[in-house]
């Protein structure tokens, strides 16, 4: 009988093993700027302020302040309207302010003052006194203004008239300023234009020194 030979069976095939290969990663090759937020300025110095001269006319508001420190300048708003704001180039401490509305015809209103322009940044608000509620003194029988306070001649300063111009006293406007001194003397200093330009003046201030503040008229 013949022998039967042993059939070699196939070595199983090992089972391929799967490997995950990871993508690559995308480098974010762009890096984000953080602009930082700008901060308002720290400036104090309107706790201290105050209006050394205000005056209204038909083309707006203009107030004088005393404000410690100034250097800048500001942007805001008076009782509600648009008002500007820069430190006067020749005197320290001096804030020049304007704005487009007559303010006329109340004492006490109502400030902001911003650091910049799209008023983002509040500085300080407060209530100043502005004397705005005295009327200037009308005409007198000889078509001039004069001030209600004692003066004399020797206190008055007159303009010279420009070549050329016509209509000396048309137009006339002044602006009034009393100060009432420490000492309880009442003075004042008053300009007056036309439409010739500056007129004439009163002056009793003078050098006079001492603590005074702006009031109404002295009479």
């Amino acid at each position: 009988m013949p022998t039967e030979s042993a059939t070699s069976l196939p070595s199983p095939t090992e089972t391929a093993t799967q490997t995950n290969t990871p993508s690559p990663t995308a480098e974010n090759t762009s890096t984000a700027t953080i602009t930082p937020t700008p901060t308002p300025t720290q400036f104090f110095g309107f706790e201290n302020a105050w209006i050394y001269e205000s005056y209204a006319d038909y083309s707006g508001t203009t107030f004088t302040f005393i404000v410690p420190g100034v250097v800048s300048p500001y942007f805001g708003t008076v009782d509600g309207y648009d008002l500007t704001c820069e430190p006067d180039p020749n005197l320290d401490d001096r804030l020049n302010c304007r704005s487009e509305q007559n303010l006329f015809g109340s004492n006490l209103k109502a400030f902001e003052f911003f650091a910049d322009a799209d008023l983002s940044f509040l500085v300080h608000a407060g209530t100043f006194a502005t004397y705005l509620v005295y009327a200037p003194t009308a005409p007198t029988q000889d078509g001039l203004i004069w001030p209600r306070a004692i003066f004399t001649q020797s206190d008055i300063y007159w303009g010279t008239t420009p070549p050329g111009c016509t209509t000396r006293g048309v137009d006339l406007t002044c602006e009034i300023e009393y100060r009432r001194y420490d000492d309880g003397s009442c003075l004042v200093g008053m300009s007056c234009y036309d439409s010739c330009g500056y007129y004439y003046s009163v002056d009793t201030i003078k050098d006079k020194s001492g603590e005074w503040i702006g009031t109404g008229p002295c009479w």
